[in-house]
């Protein structure tokens, strides 16, 4: 049966899989992007059978295995000294098996140069719309669809005043704007031109700071990297390298409230309660830094689900706001800082290690053109940008949208061998 399925699956294209996946994965991101979690393992099922069928799984990048395995293997020492060592070693196989299916993503785009395929800019273009589209309603309609989805898992309408719930597909749609982005340009398709210039004013205008802080960000480095490559991702390289391993420096020192209120009041709200869990996350890093305190250890630190209720008072002592929430809801809100946390120095020195190694591949890659090389550089900061801001380190649904856009990534970013240079 699983050779029979295997056969059928093979016999669809990747230029197809691609068009579908593309078309599929921004309006799921927004309605659902939980399914992410999913949608990654049958977007790598369909790339092993094709590169099963083309005989290509030497296609498939050993490196990003190489240090998911590394992680597997600390993470799995961590399992002796974390507080719950039953869920941790089932988020870490849920990691190891996403890494899996992300790798064969990655083979599969390196099977066919897809850039300037129709129809996958055509798929792109009316999946981009559907997604930008659904976002632009709820911000129209003062969460109309967040109300809808809302009721329709059985809760209550959520007010005009309240964020957004579709955070989640906004950011998801902001780090799959730079692929998107380069195969319009590739393909000249003005619809996915306009679908992508519509992303950026409804991200631009929506109540997501991490989408806009990706966008922003990804811009900056896409500009310099298209202008100097080399200097960009150096740069880029060493400013990486460097964050991470300031963290233990930074994170205890960083102000929180009510300081926090006078040294930054131009900040918003969300970013204060920030400021709360990083300070807070900081110094229980810093009693252990060196082995850390455990995979998972951040869901289930006592301190961390401290409820607070904090009034921010501006200049004129009037309050303009209450900082309502958990010292450290689940996960410290930064992905390095979670690695720091739970992994230790170890920990940090493998995700260090991948990223260094990740922004030395853009380089590296002959396989990619400049245009290829900014794209790739841009996405990735991109990611950073978000995953310092929100999410936990072992999401699976963002583990599976990093995986699915590296994929977009390699296959945008792929230019005929005699133009890439």
């Amino acid at each position: 049966m699983s050779a029979m399925v295997l056969r059928s699956l093979s016999r669809v294209s990747s230029e197809a899989v691609f068009a579908l996946a593309a078309f599929l994965a921004p309006p799921l991101a927004v309605l659902v992007p939980f399914g992410m979690a999913v949608f990654l393992p049958v977007f790598g099922l369909i790339a092993g059978a094709l590169l099963w069928r083309r005989g290509g799984f030497a296609l498939v990048p050993r490196v990003p295995l190489a240090f998911a395995a590394l992680l597997g293997l600390w993470g799995g020492v961590s399992l002796l000294w974390a507080p719950e060592p039953g869920h941790a070693a089932s988020t870490l196989v849920r990691v190891l098996a996403l890494a899996g299916a992300g790798g064969l993503g990655l083979g599969m785009a390196r099977l066919d140069v897809l850039g300037r395929s129709r129809l996958i800019a055509g798929a792109a273009a009316a999946g981009l719309a559907l997604g930008v589209g659904l976002i632009a309603v709820d911000l129209a309609t003062g969460n109309g669809i967040s109300g809808l989805l809302s009721v329709f898992k059985g809760g209550q309408p959520v007010p005009v005043e309240f964020k957004s719930q579709l955070s989640r597909g906004a950011t998801t749609i902001a780090v799959l704007f730079w692929p998107f982005a380069l195969v319009a340009w590739r393909g000249r398709s003005l619809p996915l031109a306009a679908a992508c210039l519509a992303t950026i004013v409804a991200l631009a205008l929506s109540d997501s700071l991490a989408s806009r802080l990706s966008l922003a960000g990804g811009g900056l480095v896409f500009a310099l990297v298209l202008a100097r490559p080399h200097f960009g991702l150096l740069s880029l390289r060493v400013a990486v390298v460097a964050f991470v391993a300031v963290l233990p420096l930074v994170a205890p020192a960083l102000p929180e409230p009510p300081d926090s209120f006078r040294v930054l009041p131009w900040l918003p709200l969300s970013t204060h309660h920030r400021l709360i869990i990083w300070h807070y996350a900081g110094q229980r890093m810093a009693e252990h830094p060196w082995r850390g305190w455990g995979m998972e250890a951040a869901r289930a630190d006592p301190g961390g689900s401290e409820m607070l209720s904090i009034p921010a008072v501006n200049d004129s002592g009037q309050v303009v706001g209450v900082i309502v929430g958990a010292r450290m809801p689940l996960h410290p809100h930064n992905a390095a800082l979670q690695w720091w946390l739970e992994l230790g120095l170890p920990g940090a020195a493998i995700l260090a290690g991948f990223l260094w190694w990740l922004i030395a591949g853009i380089e590296r890659n002959r396989l990619l053109d400049r245009p290829g090389r900014a794209t790739c550089a841009a996405t990735m900061v991109a990611a950073l940008a978000i995953s310092a801001v929100s999410y936990g380190a072992w999401q699976s649904w963002w583990l599976g949208v990093l995986w699915l856009v590296a994929a977009f990534c390699l296959m945008a970013g792929r230019a005929p061998v005699e133009t890439a240079r």
